[in-house]
């Protein structure tokens, strides 16, 4: 069971197929679309209904990722960018613990904030201000648009006022913080700040799809060996694909 982080609602996770994988490496899909079809692939309500993944905050999408590395490639995460300083330019690992990470990013109410009349919506106390957070379709609709910015405005904030969306959007940020965001280390040969930018989609997709880059040799591997047929292979949870790879090549002495 795990809960999303601003919606609190609960959720939990299917085993991952060679379907995932198969989506990964061959789909034609945006980064926010698929982001969206992982999400919604892999995970599921309690009494086993779908999970509406387009309508999720984008934070809590953003949260399904993180939660699907961690289960997949564990709690820790390390990064290597290089140090900006001109005499230096040293090679610098930035990690962090996804779980802690997360409970970092906790989402509060701020004081000049309450549910407005409609569900979902909130409204600025004292001001003609309404808005309602945006969610991973809107991200996704906003991407294809022109001028994202002003898409993602129109959906989620109903006010004429000057100003009103850069008020609704610090809102925003308290209500459903972001999980992706600058990061910081320092260099360990100079000392030098060190920042870079984590986005959480690119980077678990990224993870991802090398790992589901074996699927052609698993695939190729247990239909040689065991006859069977593709849609069969990529049924099977990826740990059972996994352990009948291991056997497969024991058998055969190896790759």
């Amino acid at each position: 069971m795990f809960r999303l982080p601003v919606s609190r609602t609960d959720i939990e996770f299917r085993h991952a197929t060679g379907a995932e994988d198969m989506l990964l490496l061959e789909s034609d899909r945006a980064l926010v679309e698929t982001s969206i079809a992982l999400a919604q692939e892999l995970t599921r309500q309690p009494d086993g209904s779908d999970v509406d993944a387009e309508a999720l905050p984008v934070s809590d999408l953003e949260a399904v990722l993180l939660e699907l590395r961690r289960r997949v490639f564990g709690d820790l995460i390390v990064s290597r960018v290089q140090c900006p300083a001109k005499d230096c330019g040293a090679a610098t690992d930035v990690s962090f613990r996804i779980s802690e990470y997360v409970a970092h990013h906790r989402a509060r109410k701020p004081a000049n904030v309450e549910p407005a009349k409609e569900a979902g919506w909130w409204q600025l106390v004292g001001e003609d201000v309404e808005f309602r957070l945006a969610t991973a379709g809107d991200l996704a609709a906003a991407v294809r648009s022109p001028n994202p910015e002003r898409e993602l405005a129109l959906r989620t904030i109903r006010s004429n006022l000057p100003g009103a969306w850069k008020r609704a959007q610090k809102a925003m940020l308290a209500l459903a913080p972001p999980l992706s965001g600058d990061m910081e280390g320092k260099c360990p040969q100079c000392g030098a700040s060190v920042r870079f930018w984590f986005d959480v989609q690119s980077y678990v997709q990224r993870e991802l799809r090398y790992d589901a880059e074996f699927l052609y040799e698993d695939v190729h591997l247990l239909a040689s060996r065991y006859h069977w047929t593709e849609e069969k292979i990529l049924s099977l949870p990826r740990e059972r694909r996994v352990q009948y790879v291991e056997m497969a090549l024991r058998g055969a002495g190896g790759r």
